[in-house]
């Protein structure tokens, strides 16, 4: 049945059409109050969440270093670490390098152990190393270690370089040109940049010419992870050096074998 519209009167009796009150049309204070809460609730959530979060996994978005401070970082990261387990591999044509591949530990000290795939008289030959207090203990396919004078582990590959401050990792970072940061893997910035030879051929003797260089720097602590060296091999096409850093600072004791 419609709803009829009540009478109104003025003070002179004369009749009029009164509009039909708020509440006759659905308004109610405490349901309006409410709903102004509940979209302004939201709409702070919203805005909330867009400003801590990179999409609905809701995982804090970090803000992009500058690439010249973060290999600032980097370098003064790596000066101070003690240990680490190291890998290097080559690929491609790159014949001045003796070492192809070599794993193992090593310390800030110059101690290292491990092993290396390197390049005798044309032949690869697989070796187990211990560097011990400038000593230097190789052993080849068959039969035991050798002590053989220090001096020779320049030659093959002295991994000890690698936690130098003045010719390895540290050093190489503090010497990367034209840096820039290209993105993100998982826990690390991807950094990109150039490196001049003679710097370059201190954390791996036998590179002759600049790099270009891809570093991966972790976005907690500034540490490297990896860094890979692209230069012409020898045939014309590319070739690279990848120095992988893992298990930093680990508790490491490296002895002479018996």
């Amino acid at each position: 049945m419609p709803m009829r519209r009540r009478p109104c009167t003025t003070a002179a009796g004369a009749s009029l059409r009164c509009p039909i009150s708020k509440q006759v049309r659905g308004y109610h204070p405490l349901m309006t109050a409410r709903r102004i809460l509940t979209s302004g609730f939201v709409a702070a959530l919203l805005a909330l969440t867009a400003c801590t979060s990179s999409g609905s996994s809701g995982v804090p978005t970090a803000v992009t270093p500058i690439p010249t401070e973060l290999l600032a970082s980097s370098a003064t990261a790596m000066s101070d670490v003690t240990s680490a387990h190291f890998a290097i591999t080559v690929a491609g044509q790159l014949p001045t390098i003796t070492v192809q591949q070599a794993e193992g530990d090593l310390t800030a000290a110059g101690d290292a152990q491990g092993t290396a795939s390197i390049v005798q008289f044309g032949q690869l030959i697989e070796a187990e190393f211990v560097l011990v207090d400038g000593q230097l203990y190789l052993k080849g396919p068959t039969g035991g270690f050798t002590q053989v004078p220090a001096a020779l582990a320049g030659e093959v590959y002295d991994p000890s370089a690698i936690l130098n401050s003045d010719t390895g990792v540290a050093k190489v970072l503090s010497s990367v040109t034209d840096p820039a940061i290209v993105g993100s893997d998982g826990d690390n910035w991807v950094v990109t940049g150039n490196v001049p030879a003679d710097v370059v051929a201190g954390l791996v003797p036998g590179l002759s010419s600049d790099a270009a260089a891809e570093f991966a720097i972790a976005m907690a602590g500034a540490q490297l992870s990896s860094a890979v060296f692209t230069l012409n091999g020898a045939d014309g096409n590319p070739a690279t050096v990848t120095v992988s850093l893992s298990d930093l600072n680990a508790p490491l004791t490296i002895t002479a074998p018996g």
